[in-house]
């Protein structure tokens, strides 16, 4: 009797474990250089979900280079990008792919490794991982984790990002066309036309990919001001406004698309930096 009872509750445990394992689907879409992408759907999820959509890469990866994180205290806090530029390109190919494989009941999940070599010997490897979906006439992105140092021991099996849970320490930094949904979390207005053209990065001449330097004390609700080395007499204020700091961010994007020659450029500058220093 007691060998039969532990045969139903083993059979009933497995059921349970089957039917469990059955509520989640995944499928690999994309998988290139360290860079995996996955549709995630749960049964019984009625997300309706704006799946398939298209977006170029381009774009996208234009979207993904204006999202920034501020560190945890213990990093300093310092700005930075929540994509690591060198896996930019790649990332918002596998994102693209994602989008238009998934359906209206399935989410894009996003696992990028960064390897860096120390002493020609050993490798250290970096998680960049979120879930993003399209609703509506917004890319949302749920950041889990942004250039996280893989312990050894998790190699094999990489932790899972999940809405709502936060296992690295950071916030996410807003700028134009985007709106905070919690700290980790942002919905973007994707086809604003500040996403058309690379705002916050630029190809050298080697063609190497470069980064627009952010200044800190930038308001996070805010675009970036411009990215021209302070001197004497075009350092920025301190107790800039919201309104000259967007006008700055304007001014530059201006430059950037050769709308405005050199001398506007420093000339409207100019102005507006004098117009916010008080007088002595």
């Amino acid at each position: 009797m007691r060998i039969a009872a532990r045969m139903i509750a083993l059979a009933a445990l497995l059921a349970w474990v089957s039917a469990l394992a059955g509520c989640v689907t995944t499928r690999t879409v994309f998988q290139q250089k360290g860079t995996t992408v996955k549709l995630h759907s749960e049964r019984g999820e009625d997300l309706d979900l704006s799946h398939p959509v298209i977006i170029s890469p381009a774009r996208l990866s234009h979207i993904l280079s204006r999202v920034d994180v501020r560190l945890s205290v213990k990093k300093g806090q310092q700005r930075a990008p929540a994509i690591p530029l060198e896996s930019l390109d790649l990332i918002a190919s596998g994102l693209a792919e994602g989008l238009r494989e998934a359906g209206p009941n399935q989410r894009v999940v996003v696992y990028s490794i960064r390897r860096i070599k120390s002493l020609k010997v050993f490798d250290h490897k970096y998680l960049t991982s979120f879930i993003a979906y399209v609703k509506g006439e917004n890319l949302f992105l749920h950041l889990s984790r942004t250039d996280w140092e893989i312990p050894p021991r998790r190699e094999d099996k990489l932790p899972q990002p999940v809405i709502g849970k936060f296992p690295s320490k950071f916030r996410i930094v807003t700028g134009s066309a985007m709106n905070l949904v919690d700290q980790q979390s942002v919905a973007v207005a994707w086809r604003d036309p500040i996403f058309s053209k690379p705002t916050r990065t630029r190809v050298s001449p080697s063609g190497k990919l470069i980064r627009r330097t952010i200044l800190m004390e930038s308001p996070e609700e805010e675009a970036e001001p411009s990215a021209s080395p302070p001197t004497e007499t075009n350092a920025i204020p301190t107790r800039t406004s919201p309104g000259a700091l967007r006008a700055l961010a304007d001014l530059e994007e201006q430059r950037q698309r050769g709308e405005i020659d050199e001398q506007e450029y420093t000339r409207r500058r100019r102005e507006i930096i004098e117009a916010e220093t008080p007088p002595p």
